[in-house]
């Protein structure tokens, strides 16, 4: 039987357990292995594994040495993304030494579509012994897998670059709104109030920050970490961007937005919230509060957040400012 076959029988199981709609095993390159589902087209396939690989690649950047799985959540389903390093067990780790690739521990990883009421926790303890079936699979066979050489006309390249091109029309517009680059004091004095309480709330909390259009953090708060305040800068930014290609994800799958992100790690959980042109993201360790107790704890206080941020989006001058016009009315004085 056929290497690919094989794993197509176990996400096959996977695809049996009630809630789950698809499931596509891919490589961290984003090229597709294997899946099981219902899928419009292959090109869709491409485009799905392409938007989670970038997710998982992310996941891991943030979290390189203990994350779980990613799961990301919206009004009409729940995508969970999980690298095949989970179980690890003695005899798998034997035969990854003899093959010498012990550290390659996030080469594959399986996304899972499933529909929002669905109990992920069941599906967890069901797939546990597929997702150790597919990893014996893949590490007994020996295989790497290779994208595939495509060769495109001029005509399949345009139409490609096409693709690309979402805007209705083709006016550029050169001027930058100012809401990313100001917040009023007294907004931002309410901000820091809210993720003071939110401390208080979570008493293993590491950090949490609020992030605006471009990735710049409008307030945050340290707690129990080692981390310095130029590292938060580097989370924020490529947490940021991880909501962005989570949303682009979403809506490639389910024609919806993300709303909520949650990073499962051994230690820790990391949820990211949208809040319109912003995210609340924060970090917080295990030991001292349930998963459930703190999913019920933090949307109010990103609700408290998001309408902080709409008022600020409402009060703020909206009438761009042309970089060009306010660089001509410098004088260089000699």
């Amino acid at each position: 039987m056929d290497l690919r076959e094989k794993i197509g029988i176990h996400l096959d199981q996977i695809k049996q357990l009630k809630g789950v709609e698809n499931a596509v095993l891919t490589q961290r390159d984003g090229n597709p292995i294997q899946s099981a589902g219902v899928w419009f087209s292959k090109d869709e396939i491409f485009n799905v594994s392409s938007a989670t690989s970038a997710i998982f690649n992310v996941g891991i950047h943030l979290h390189p040495n203990d994350l779980k799985y990613i799961l990301i959540e919206g009004k009409k389903a729940k995508i969970l993304i999980a690298p095949l390093n989970s179980p690890i067990h003695y005899s798998l780790n034997r035969i990854l030494q003899q093959q010498g690739i012990l550290d390659n521990k996030h080469e594959f990883f399986i996304a899972i579509t499933a529909q929002p009421n669905t109990n992920l926790g069941g599906i967890f303890l069901q797939t546990s012994e597929c997702l150790k079936k597919i990893k014996t699979t893949l590490i007994t066979s020996g295989e790497s897998f290779k994208p595939p050489l495509v060769q495109f006309d001029e005509q399949r390249i345009q139409s490609i670059i096409k693709g690309f091109n979402v805007k209705e029309n083709e006016n550029f517009n050169f001027k930058v709104s100012s809401f990313s680059l100001n917040l009023s004091e007294n907004i931002s004095m309410e901000l820091r109030k809210v993720l003071s309480n939110f401390s208080i709330a979570i008493p293993d909390l590491k950090y949490a920050y609020i992030t605006i259009e471009g990735g710049f953090i409008a307030s945050k708060i340290l707690k129990n970490t080692n981390d310095k305040e130029k590292n938060l800068d580097n989370i924020s930014a490529m947490s940021y961007s991880l909501f962005q290609t989570a949303n682009r994800c979403a809506w490639l799958l389910k024609k919806m937005n993300a709303e909520s992100i949650l990073l499962d790690c051994e230690n820790s959980f990391q949820f990211i919230h949208g809040l319109g042109k912003a995210i609340f993201s924060t970090e917080m360790g295990k030991s001292r509060q349930k998963l459930g107790l703190i999913r019920l704890i933090i949307p109010q206080f990103s609700n408290k957040i998001h309408s902080l941020i709409k008022r600020a989006s409402e009060i703020q001058d909206q009438r761009p400012f042309d970089i060009k016009t306010m660089l001509g009315e410098l004088i260089i004085k000699g």
